[in-house]
């Protein structure tokens, strides 16, 4: 990992002594490099304090006071506060520093953990002159410190707030200069398009995943981020992080709100004719099935009158015969396949791939786009798009 703070406009690197120790007058990189799969992969952070982005450290005073919050190594953090009786609470650890003495201060709410995690915190702080002190046993010179008592919250922590707010993902685009977001229920990695740029809102952060052919609106990512956030009905922070994702390179921040991912998903994708050709597809598989019927004329099943097609019906029906030898080659007509419903659909068509039977050409036609590129879509937009035409 590598730390730099701005400065002037340049990068000034952080001594990793300090690193995790952000002034709010700052901005700051953090490059996090890690391996995923063999290839080294990064992870680029900006961070912007609050109070301005001068690059000027703010002036320190003798008494700090900095409150500590978690309960293991990566949920656990330390911010500084006003250093005031006020700014205390029953159910949390406080890190107060002096001229002469620096005080770890227990609340009667917090319990082990958070304790645990606490005195591990301090021990990056500079001095060994370090007190232990349990709420209502403080000594005099703790409050002197704190400029006094004050009322400050004091029952115990209750339960956490619970996020009744779940993870939404966002099919994104633009009309006209405006955002349009269509939301994808119950969402899966299938459902991230190549072709898309998808927002995967988590409540503490936002996700702006860009697909690799994505194309021109890659540029706009960030600022589809920050429109979302201002116009939400529930006036989100504009201070929400936003990251950008590429496709192939998800960190597991990303990966973790899936309910499964598969690494090696677009590391070997194949293309339309080659789906089809690996596969047993409808066509196929009627070809290889109907190859096989006619394979075993000599069969007890033959002998005792059963001649049939893969499809249950008669071969000596010949409208029934000139709709498969269509529908293996992919041609039939659009009018046999588009509104009709189940028990009108030529023998052996699958119901939940209709527009598969149709020619190319009239594909192209009626969808707008080759039989390649409709197969690459996410699963979710393919059905979107048959309801639309009547192939659902």
């Amino acid at each position: 990992m590598q730390v730099w703070y701005i400065q002037d406009l340049q990068r000034q690197p952080v001594h990793p002594k300090y690193y995790g120790q952000l002034c709010s007058g700052n901005c700051y990189l953090v490059l996090y490099t890690y391996q995923k799969l063999g290839c080294v992969q990064y992870l680029l952070y900006l961070w912007q304090g609050n109070a301005g982005n001068k690059g000027e450290r703010p002036p320190v005073s003798d008494t700090r006071l900095f409150h500590v919050q978690g309960t293991e190594s990566h949920n656990t953090r330390t911010m500084e506060v006003p250093a005031r009786a006020s700014s205390l609470t029953s159910g949390d650890v406080f890190f107060l520093i002096t001229s002469h003495v620096c005080y770890l201060w227990f609340g009667k709410g917090c319990h082990g953990d958070q304790r645990e995690m606490a005195r591990t915190v301090v021990s990056v702080f500079p001095g060994n002159n370090k007190e232990t002190v349990l709420e209502g046993q403080e000594p005099l010179y703790f409050w002197e410190a704190l400029g006094g008592r004050a009322p400050y919250p004091s029952n115990k922590r209750l339960p956490e707030e619970v996020w009744s707010i779940q993870p939404r993902l966002f099919e994104c685009s633009s009309h006209a200069g405006c955002l349009v977001l269509t939301e994808v229920l119950f969402f899966g990695q299938e459902d991230l398009d190549k072709y898309d740029i998808m927002l995967l809102d988590t409540c503490q952060e936002i996700f702006l995943w860009l697909g690799e052919a994505a194309g021109e609106w890659k540029k706009e990512a960030v600022a589809w981020g920050l429109e979302y956030l201002r116009t939400h009905p529930a006036e989100r922070s504009l201070a929400t992080p936003i990251f950008v994702v590429k496709q192939g390179h998800e960190p597991a921040t990303f990966t973790g709100w899936f309910v499964t991912w598969d690494p090696y998903k677009w590391m070997n994708s194949q293309s339309y004719e080659e789906m089809v050709g690996n596969s047993l597809g409808p066509g196929s598989a009627i070809s290889e099935m109907t190859a096989a019927f006619k394979g075993s004329q000599d069969s007890p099943e033959n002998e005792l009158g059963l001649d049939l097609r893969v499809d249950g019906a008669n071969p000596s029906m010949n409208h029934t015969s000139s709709c498969s030898d269509s529908m293996v080659n992919g041609s039939l007509p659009r009018e046999r396949l588009m509104h009709q419903a189940l028990e009108d659909l030529p023998p052996g068509v699958d119901p939940a791939r209709k527009e598969f039977y149709l020619s190319d050409s009239d594909f192209q036609d009626i969808f707008g786009k080759s039989k390649e590129e409709f197969y690459s879509m996410a699963k979710w937009k393919q059905q979107q798009a048959k309801k639309k035409l009547g192939f659902f």
